[in-house]
Order: structure tokens, then sequence, then C-alpha cells
């Protein structure tokens, strides 16, 4: 009945009926109201259900507090506030819960509470730094630049209360990478981390994003090992190794494992994505645009230009200029509010050999801190750039100082 489900974990697979008095089975599964024949078992159902969801709930909350425990301060004194540390804890689960409708803001409240009501808790502080730099990645816009600000003034409360709190320099470096791109800062930090807390899976993932974009791959593939043995279950630890794979130039490796990867989560947008992208790399154009089409005809996808610039270099690459053409259109729309679009145009610029226009909107992204820029330096689409000598001043003054 409980079925292991390779690196993910667990699911209940058998068949629930309802078994009626004279022992003939229903084929109805017990979501309506029993029948009146039924009555008597009515409490065992019960007393079934509420043990189920009871081990679910507890299970579920025990992964996340194992994954997500937060340090022992060095400053505690006697004043602990629990309710100050619930607030925190809320705050924390809500950011980490990516399907709560704006969660960066519900969290950014609750850790506002946890500062009110302990205004010593240097965690709420560090959680705070967390979500503001978790919604100036989300919206690289005119708004970006203040919410860096705010998270910078946090996490700087947060290590002014506790010198070593590895939640500190875990945000910290994270900062320094996306607001500063501040490599060597971003990587002390996140080495400050991991010194504190060793089983910090977030932390090692954290650094392999900042090496491999500096073309240190292997040491990123290694980091990304140590956070997979931590936390085997975490999606963003099973997709961080695709765009170092990528960077790296492994493309038939990453395939292989980018068909794992969709085979273990059918209908996730995010595995098909990255199972296309490889699919692309190996010029598999036709199968790109079958999947992409499907992808884009089904439910609606709340991030659709990733796609929108697979399939317009897909069609482009099979001579089919006019589709093409839509999509880029499709992505120019996208990109007049959306830097993320905006980045993925400039691969595609890149690749139609529109220098001027692919430079236009890498400098545009600069200037808005769109975090996918780390990537500039490593990503394959951007080929047709690397001796344009306006590509290679972005590259300098992100500091990404490394033969091109």
């Amino acid at each position: 009945m409980i079925q292991t489900v390779s690196r993910h974990g667990y699911r209940f697979t058998a068949t629930v009926k309802e078994i009626s008095p004279n022992g003939k089975s229903s084929p109805e599964i017990l979501t309506h109201e029993p029948k009146p024949s039924a009555e008597k078992h009515r409490p065992r159902w019960i007393l079934v259900s509420i043990l189920l969801l009871t081990v679910i709930f507890a299970s579920s909350f025990a992964y996340f507090w194992r994954i997500n425990k937060p340090s022992k301060p060095s400053n505690v004194t006697n004043n602990d506030n629990s309710e100050a540390m619930t607030a925190y804890t809320r705050g924390k689960m809500i950011l980490a819960s990516r399907n709560v409708e704006n969660r960066e803001e519900k969290a950014i409240d609750e850790f506002q509470k946890a500062v009110n009501l302990d205004p010593t808790l240097a965690l709420a502080y560090a959680g705070l730094a967390e979500a503001y730099g978790t919604l100036a990645v989300k919206n690289s816009d005119s708004q970006s630049r203040d919410n860096y600000a705010k998270a910078k003034s946090a996490v700087g409360k947060a290590l002014e209360l506790d010198a070593n709190l590895m939640e500190g320099y875990l945000i910290r470096g994270w900062i320094k990478r996306n607001a500063d791109w501040d490599w060597q800062g971003a990587e002390a930090d996140l080495r400050r981390a991991i010194e504190l807390n060793p089983q910090n899976a977030i932390a090692h993932q954290r650094l392999s994003q900042i090496l491999s974009p500096l073309g240190r791959h292997d040491e990123a593939l290694e980091e990304i090992k140590l956070a997979y043995q931590l936390d085997p279950l975490a999606d963003y630890v099973l997709s961080a190794r695709f765009p170092i794979l990528e960077a790296r130039g492994d493309y038939d490796e990453a395939l292989k494992e980018a068909e794992i990867y969709l085979r273990e989560n059918k209908g996730n947008n995010n595995a098909l994505r990255v199972y296309a992208t490889f699919l692309y790399h190996k010029n598999d154009y036709a199968k790109v645009i079958e999947l992409g089409e499907n992808a884009l005809g089904g439910d609606s996808i709340r991030n659709p230009f990733p796609w929108y610039s697979l399939l317009a270099a897909a069609y482009q690459k099979t001579g089919q200029t006019e589709k093409s053409a839509e999509f880029i259109e499709k992505l120019k729309l996208l990109a007049r509010s959306e830097t993320k679009a905006m980045y993925s145009l400039a691969m595609n610029y890149a690749e139609n050999g529109q220098i001027d226009e692919a430079i236009a909107a890498l400098r545009k992204c600069f200037e808005l801190r769109e975090e996918r820029m780390s990537w500039i330096a490593v990503e394959p689409r951007f080929a047709n750039l690397k001796n344009d000598s306006r590509f290679r001043q972005i590259v300098s003054e992100m500091r990404l100082n490394r033969k091109l």
C-alpha cells in the first residue's frame, strides 16, 4: 500500500472502497456522506482519517523542521520569547511554500511580528532579509534595489545581534551574489555558513550557484552532491544540477538526468522545460516544438517566457521564420515589464546575430539587477557575443573576471 517513489519519498497506492453489509465492495471512494446502512462504520473511518491526516501533517512538519531548523543563537538569554519564535517559524513555512500567493509579503508580515515581539531575536531579522531578498529576485524592477537595501539592513542587524548566526551568513552571501555581484564576499559568507552548520543543504546548494558562474563547475557539482545527500527530496537541490551541467556543456548527461527528473515529476512544467532545453542543445528541434506547443496549449503557465524563447529558437533553426517571429513578439511584450523575459529575449537576439539588440537587452537587465545575469559568462546561447567588447565590459562590471 505504501510505494517508494525514487528520490522523492512515499505515496499511498491502495484503492479505498466502501464495504457494504453484504460483503460487496462499491467502486466509490469514500468522499461522500456514508449511506445510512453504513452509519455504524463511520466512527472507524473517522478515526482512520484523523490518524492518517495526523501522521501526514506530523511527518511534513518534522521534515520541514529538520531542513529549516534554526541555529541556536549564541546570545541566548533567559528572556526567550516563544511567541516571537512562533511568528518566525510561520514566516519560514510561508516563504518555503511556493504555492502561497504573495508568499514573500505574507512572510515579511510574520517576520516583522517576530521583530516587534522580540527586537533581540536575530533569526527574525535574518528571516526579513531572506524574504526581501527573495522578493527582489522575483521582481527585478524599480523596486528591486529598495528590497535589496531592506534585505541588507535586516541581515546587518541579525549579525550585529549574533555574529555566529548561520542564517545571517546564508542570506548575506546570497544577497552579495544577486545584488552586488560580490563573488568573493558571497563565497566567504556561504563557506562561513557551512562551517557553522555543515548539515544545511541550502548553504551547499547556494555555494554551487556561486562557483559555477565563475567557471568552477567541478567544485559546484561537489557542493550539489553534498546538498543532495543532506536533502534528497528537495526540488531546489534536484534542479540545481541542470544549469551547472548546461554551463559545463555536459548535454548528454544532463539530458539523461532530465528524462529521469521529468518521469518522476509528470505534469511539472519546470521539469518539462528542463528536458526541452537539453533537447534543444542536442539539436532535436522538432521535439522541442512539440513539447513547447503542447505545454502552452494546456493549462495556463505562470511564466511562459522560457517556452517562448525556446520555441522561437527552435522554429528559427528549422527555417520556420514566421512562427519564430510570432514568439519573438510575445517575448518582446513580456520583456517590457519582466527582466527575466528580457534576458531570454537577449538569448534569441544573440543566436540570430542581432548583436546590438542583445547587448541593449543585457545592459537593461544589468541595471535592474536581474538574477539570471549571474550566468552570463557561462551561458551557451551567448556564444555569438563572446568576442564583443560591450559584452566583455558587462562581464567585467559584474566582476566575473574569467577568460571567455
